[in-house]
C-alpha cells in the first residue's frame, strides 16, 4: 500500500477518481468515502483526501466538513458557462484543424461521423423490434450517441496540432459533462436528432474544404447551440427533471 502523499501520487488518484467520474461508475450523488476509494486504489487515507480536495477546486465534488465527498451535478448557470467557454476553446480547435488535419484524419472523421449517424438512427428507433425487445436498448443506443459523439470532437481536437489547447478542452468537459449528456440523449426529439448530423456535416465538410473561418462558425454555432438544448431538457423552468429519474426537483435545479 503506497503511504507517501507525494504530489505525483496525489495527481495521479485525482486523475483516476475524475476518469471514473466521466465514465459514469461514479454518477452526480455519489458519496466518495475515502476508506473504500483508499482500499480500491491501493494507498492510504492521506494522499485520497488531498486528490478529493483538488477535485473539489475544480468543482467537480463536494465536502461538508465531517461528511464524504460527493460528486456534484452541474446548476444550469455552470452548464452554460461550460458550453460558452467549450464553444470558442473548440472552434478554435476547428479552426486550427481545417489547416493541419491530415488526410488519413479526414478519413477517421468521416468514419467516426458516419458511425455517429448510425447510434443517432438507433437513438431514433430504426431498429429490429428483437433489439429494441432489450429495457436496456435506449441506454445503450445513447452511449453509443455520446461515444461516437466524443469521438468526433477528439479527432478535431487533436488535429488541432495544439496539445495544450487540447488537453484544456478536455479539462473543461471533464467531470460531469457525460451525466448531463447522457441526460440530454432522454430527451431528443426527431428534429434535434437530425439537427445534429447536420451540424456534424458542416463541420466536416468546412474540414474538408480547409477553410478556417468556416470551421471555427460552424463548431462555434453547434457547441452553443448544444449547450442550449442542454441546459433545456436537462431543467425545465418548473424544476423538474428530464433524464432518468421520475419526479422530485433534480439537483442542478436545487443549486441554482
Amino acid at each position: 500500500m503506497k503511504t507517501a502523499a507525494s504530489p505525483k501520487l496525489i495527481e495521479d488518484l485525482a486523475n483516476r477518481i475524475q476518469a471514473k467520474i466521466v465514465a459514469g461508475e461514479y454518477p452526480p450523488g455519489t458519496r466518495l468515502k475515502q476508506e473504500v476509494l483508499a482500499q480500491q486504489f491501493d494507498v492510504s487515507r492521506t494522499p485520497i483526501r488531498e486528490a478529493l480536495s483538488r477535485l473539489e477546486a475544480k468543482g467537480i465534488v463536494s465536502q461538508a466538513q465531517r461528511r464524504s465527498a460527493v460528486v456534484r451535478a452541474p446548476s444550469s448557470r455552470e452548464i452554460s458557462e461550460m458550453y460558452q467557454v467549450r464553444a470558442e476553446l473548440e472552434g478554435l480547435a476547428a479552426q486550427l484543424a481545417a489547416r493541419w488535419i491530415t488526410d488519413q484524419q479526414l478519413v477517421d472523421l468521416r468514419i467516426s461521423h458516419d458511425e455517429f449517424v448510425q447510434a443517432v438512427k438507433e437513438l431514433r428507433g430504426d431498429r429490429d423490434s428483437t433489439s429494441r425487445a432489450d429495457p436496456k436498448w435506449f441506454e445503450q443506443a445513447a452511449q453509443r450517441w455520446i461515444d461516437m459523439n466524443a469521438k468526433f470532437h477528439k479527432t478535431i481536437n487533436d488535429a488541432s496540432n495544439n496539445r495544450y489547447l487540447a488537453r484544456t478542452i478536455l479539462d473543461v468537459t471533464s467531470g460531469y459533462a457525460r451525466s448531463v449528456m447522457l441526460s440530454s440523449a432522454f430527451g431528443m426529439n426527431s428534429f434535434r436528432i437530425e439537427s445534429n448530423i447536420v451540424q456534424h456535416e458542416r463541420i466536416l465538410k468546412a474540414l474538408e474544404d480547409r477553410e478556417p473561418a468556416r470551421a471555427r462558425r460552424a463548431m462555434v454555432d453547434h457547441v452553443l447551440e448544444s449547450g442550449e438544448f442542454v441546459i433545456a431538457i436537462v431543467c425545465e423552468p418548473n424544476g423538474r427533471h428530464l433524464s432518468r429519474r421520475p419526479g422530485g426537483r433534480c439537483t442542478p435545479c436545487l443549486q441554482r
